[in-house]
């Protein structure tokens, strides 16, 4: 990963770090060491994130992201399962309610069943 994502990435987790441990220590609770790592992953995903979205409209940005190849096939994944999610939401389940109870009221042995 080129510095110009590590250094940001870092930096921002470096204060969101901050802000949980402060946070745990104001209210007592236990720090978890799966929200550290956590925070420094989830950083670098947002640096990458806007690299990636910035990328084709700045070329200089183009030329940083070489090195993430990773963030590329994750940002694919997260589309296509959004999409999907969203079709399925769109398509199938709108319409599943009004194929149920239009079954059952033009069938009447459906309603006794039921």
């Amino acid at each position: 990963m080129d510095k110009a994502i590590l250094i940001p990435s870092v930096a921002i987790a470096t204060v969101l770090i901050c802000i949980y441990l402060v946070r745990c220590w104001q209210t007592g609770k236990e720090v978890n060491n799966a929200v550290l790592i956590s925070s420094l992953l989830n950083s670098s995903g947002i640096v990458c994130g806007l690299a990636l979205a910035a990328s084709p409209f700045f070329p200089s940005i183009k030329a940083l992201i070489g090195g993430i190849d990773i963030y590329i096939v994750i940002g694919g994944v997260a589309v296509l399962f959004v999409s999907g999610q969203s079709l399925h939401r769109d398509v199938i389940k709108s319409t599943q309610n009004q194929v149920t109870s239009k079954s059952i009221r033009s069938n009447p042995d459906a309603k006794a069943r039921n």
